[in-house]
């Protein structure tokens, strides 16, 4: 079996995994609410003018509430359904199947943020997002595959070493 094909096996596996995990999570508004706190406290988001920000899908960390409250604080929103340019945000939040504590991500499989966070401005800040259970110790990582600068989960911030 070629390299590739058994990292893309172990990415394929802990997908369907990660993701039986959520369809059974009951407590997802009330940790999406934590999430939402800690994103509104995150001093490094506070700066920023221009976020954006992903539409949820079942599963994730509901970002409505998000979107709001930047909005309030005068901060432009997009989403990715709105096409922006990849010189356009000055940070992004981004969902993850899964991070480690180092920034590695693991996506829904299309490869959507690859492709754009590989095109950021190199001052734009990256932040992922999940629950808690989601960051692991280590993911099957391609070249393709882009870090994020910081993970946020309902317990509070997962900063990389370094």
């Amino acid at each position: 079996m070629a390299e590739g094909t058994s990292s893309l096996d172990a990415k394929r596996a802990l997908r369907i995994e990660l993701r039986a995990w959520r369809r059974g999570l009951t407590d997802q508004v009330e940790r999406s609410a934590l999430v939402r706190q800690i994103l509104g406290d995150l001093e490094l988001l506070r700066a920023m003018s221009r976020v954006l920000v992903f539409s949820s899908i079942s599963g994730e960390p509901q970002m409505d509430g998000v979107i709001h409250d930047l909005r309030q604080r005068g901060t432009e929103v997009r989403v990715p359904e709105d096409d922006p340019p990849p010189s356009w945000p000055d940070a992004v939040i981004v969902p993850g199947i899964a991070f480690t504590s180092s920034g590695d991500r693991l996506g829904q499989g299309g490869g959507w943020y690859d492709r754009f966070l590989s095109e950021v401005r190199t001052d734009c800040v990256t932040v992922g997002v999940c629950f808690f259970e989601q960051v692991v110790d280590d993911l099957p990582i391609e070249p393709h595959d882009v870090r994020v600068d910081v993970v946020v989960t309902e317990r509070g911030v997962v900063q990389p070493p370094g």
